[in-house]
Protein backbone atom coordinates (compact mmCIF):
# COMPACT_ATOMS: atom_id res chain seq x y z
CA UNK A 1 0.00 0.00 0.00
CA UNK A 2 1.39 3.47 -0.83
CA UNK A 3 2.79 5.43 2.12
CA UNK A 4 1.64 8.81 0.73
CA UNK A 5 -1.96 9.69 -0.12
CA UNK A 6 -2.43 12.88 -2.16
CA UNK A 7 -5.79 14.42 -1.25
CA UNK A 8 -7.17 17.25 -3.38
CA UNK A 9 -10.43 18.92 -4.31
CA UNK A 10 -11.52 18.88 -7.95
CA UNK A 11 -11.83 22.51 -8.98
CA UNK A 12 -8.98 23.61 -6.72
CA UNK A 13 -5.38 22.86 -7.62
CA UNK A 14 -5.63 19.45 -9.31
CA UNK A 15 -2.45 20.40 -11.19
CA UNK A 16 -0.57 20.86 -7.92
CA UNK A 17 -1.80 17.44 -6.75
CA UNK A 18 -0.41 15.98 -9.98
CA UNK A 19 2.86 17.88 -9.48
CA UNK A 20 3.19 16.47 -5.96
CA UNK A 21 2.43 12.98 -7.27
CA UNK A 22 5.02 13.23 -10.03
CA UNK A 23 7.73 14.74 -7.83
CA UNK A 24 7.22 12.34 -4.93
CA UNK A 25 6.86 9.34 -7.26
CA UNK A 26 10.18 10.26 -8.87
CA UNK A 27 11.80 10.50 -5.45
CA UNK A 28 10.24 7.47 -3.71
CA UNK A 29 8.82 5.35 -6.54
CA UNK A 30 5.34 5.47 -8.03
CA UNK A 31 4.17 2.62 -5.81
CA UNK A 32 4.65 4.84 -2.73
CA UNK A 33 2.22 7.58 -3.85
CA UNK A 34 -1.55 7.24 -4.13
CA UNK A 35 -3.44 9.77 -6.26
CA UNK A 36 -6.91 8.62 -7.28
CA UNK A 37 -6.74 9.27 -11.01
CA UNK A 38 -3.39 7.45 -11.23
CA UNK A 39 -3.79 4.74 -8.65
CA UNK A 40 -7.31 3.40 -9.20
CA UNK A 41 -7.51 0.99 -12.12
CA UNK A 42 -10.31 1.28 -14.69
CA UNK A 43 -13.40 -0.59 -13.58
CA UNK A 44 -12.34 -0.64 -9.93
CA UNK A 45 -14.81 0.53 -7.32
CA UNK A 46 -13.38 3.89 -6.42
CA UNK A 47 -15.09 4.35 -3.02
CA UNK A 48 -13.48 1.18 -1.67
CA UNK A 49 -10.15 2.00 -3.32
CA UNK A 50 -10.08 5.53 -1.87
CA UNK A 51 -10.86 4.36 1.65
CA UNK A 52 -8.33 1.51 1.41
CA UNK A 53 -5.72 3.99 0.15
CA UNK A 54 -6.28 6.32 3.09
CA UNK A 55 -6.35 3.50 5.63
CA UNK A 56 -3.08 2.12 4.31
CA UNK A 57 -1.13 5.37 4.09
CA UNK A 58 1.33 6.74 6.61
CA UNK A 59 0.79 10.34 5.54
CA UNK A 60 -2.00 12.23 3.79
CA UNK A 61 -1.06 15.42 1.97
CA UNK A 62 -4.14 17.66 1.82
CA UNK A 63 -3.69 20.06 -1.10
CA UNK A 64 -5.49 23.30 -0.23
CA UNK A 65 -5.61 26.14 -2.71
CA UNK A 66 -7.42 29.46 -2.83
CA UNK A 67 -10.69 27.89 -4.08
CA UNK A 68 -10.79 24.99 -1.60
CA UNK A 69 -13.68 26.51 0.40
CA UNK A 70 -15.44 27.93 -2.68
CA UNK A 71 -15.97 24.77 -4.74
CA UNK A 72 -19.67 23.95 -4.57
CA UNK A 73 -21.30 20.58 -4.14
CA UNK A 74 -24.35 19.32 -5.98
CA UNK A 75 -26.66 21.20 -3.62
CA UNK A 76 -24.97 24.56 -4.28
CA UNK A 77 -23.39 24.78 -0.82
CA UNK A 78 -19.63 24.63 -0.30
CA UNK A 79 -18.53 21.05 -0.95
CA UNK A 80 -16.52 20.92 2.28
CA UNK A 81 -19.79 21.18 4.24
CA UNK A 82 -21.15 18.00 2.65
CA UNK A 83 -20.42 14.89 4.76
CA UNK A 84 -20.28 12.88 1.50
CA UNK A 85 -17.59 15.13 -0.02
CA UNK A 86 -14.66 12.87 -0.90
CA UNK A 87 -11.76 15.16 0.12
CA UNK A 88 -13.51 15.73 3.46
CA UNK A 89 -14.12 11.99 3.93
CA UNK A 90 -10.51 11.14 3.10
CA UNK A 91 -9.11 13.67 5.59
CA UNK A 92 -11.50 12.55 8.34
CA UNK A 93 -10.58 8.91 7.67
CA UNK A 94 -6.86 9.75 7.85
CA UNK A 95 -7.37 11.34 11.27
CA UNK A 96 -9.42 8.33 12.38
CA UNK A 97 -6.70 5.82 11.47
CA UNK A 98 -3.88 7.93 12.93
CA UNK A 99 -2.16 8.88 9.69
CA UNK A 100 0.00 11.97 9.68
CA UNK A 101 -2.00 14.74 7.97
CA UNK A 102 -0.10 17.61 6.37
CA UNK A 103 -1.95 20.48 4.71
CA UNK A 104 -0.08 21.65 1.61
CA UNK A 105 -1.08 25.26 1.06
CA UNK A 106 -0.71 26.38 -2.53
CA UNK A 107 0.83 29.77 -3.26
CA UNK A 108 -0.49 32.45 -0.94
CA UNK A 109 -3.48 30.45 0.31
CA UNK A 110 -4.06 31.59 3.90
CA UNK A 111 -3.57 29.24 6.84
CA UNK A 112 -6.58 27.14 7.71
CA UNK A 113 -8.78 28.25 10.59
CA UNK A 114 -10.80 25.80 12.67
CA UNK A 115 -13.85 28.09 12.64
CA UNK A 116 -14.06 27.77 8.84
CA UNK A 117 -13.88 23.97 8.88
CA UNK A 118 -16.66 21.50 9.66
CA UNK A 119 -16.19 19.72 12.99
CA UNK A 120 -14.72 16.48 11.53
CA UNK A 121 -11.96 18.55 9.89
CA UNK A 122 -11.34 21.15 12.60
CA UNK A 123 -8.07 19.43 13.61
CA UNK A 124 -6.72 20.18 10.13
CA UNK A 125 -6.22 23.80 11.23
CA UNK A 126 -3.87 22.60 13.99
CA UNK A 127 -1.70 20.49 11.68
CA UNK A 128 1.59 22.13 10.72
CA UNK A 129 1.38 22.91 7.02
CA UNK A 130 3.85 23.12 4.20
CA UNK A 131 3.61 25.57 1.34
CA UNK A 132 4.05 24.78 -2.34
CA UNK A 133 4.39 27.73 -4.67
CA UNK A 134 4.72 27.18 -8.40
CA UNK A 135 7.49 29.81 -8.56
CA UNK A 136 9.59 27.78 -6.14
CA UNK A 137 8.11 24.36 -6.82
CA UNK A 138 11.42 22.50 -7.16
CA UNK A 139 12.71 23.71 -3.79
CA UNK A 140 9.30 23.26 -2.14
CA UNK A 141 8.95 19.69 -3.46
CA UNK A 142 12.48 18.86 -2.33
CA UNK A 143 11.74 20.17 1.17
CA UNK A 144 8.48 18.21 1.40
CA UNK A 145 10.16 15.02 0.16
CA UNK A 146 13.11 15.45 2.54
CA UNK A 147 10.76 15.90 5.48
CA UNK A 148 8.62 12.92 4.49
CA UNK A 149 11.74 10.75 4.26
CA UNK A 150 12.74 11.89 7.75
CA UNK A 151 9.25 11.25 9.19
CA UNK A 152 8.34 7.93 7.55
CA UNK A 153 10.95 5.13 7.73
CA UNK A 154 9.53 3.23 4.74
CA UNK A 155 9.93 6.36 2.62
CA UNK A 156 13.55 6.72 3.72
CA UNK A 157 14.09 3.11 2.61
CA UNK A 158 12.31 3.70 -0.70
CA UNK A 159 14.35 6.87 -1.24
CA UNK A 160 17.60 4.98 -0.69
CA UNK A 161 16.48 2.18 -3.01
CA UNK A 162 15.49 4.58 -5.81
CA UNK A 163 18.70 6.59 -5.48
CA UNK A 164 20.76 3.39 -5.44
CA UNK A 165 19.56 2.32 -8.88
Amino acid sequence: MPAIFVNYRTGDQEAVAALLDHGLSYRFGSDQVFRASKSIAPGSRYPQELIAGVRGCAVLLAVVGPRWFDVQGRDGRPAVEDPEDWPRREIAEAFAVGALVIPVLVGDTPRLRADRLPEPLAALADCQHRRLDLRTSHADLTRIADELAALVPELAEADAAVRGR
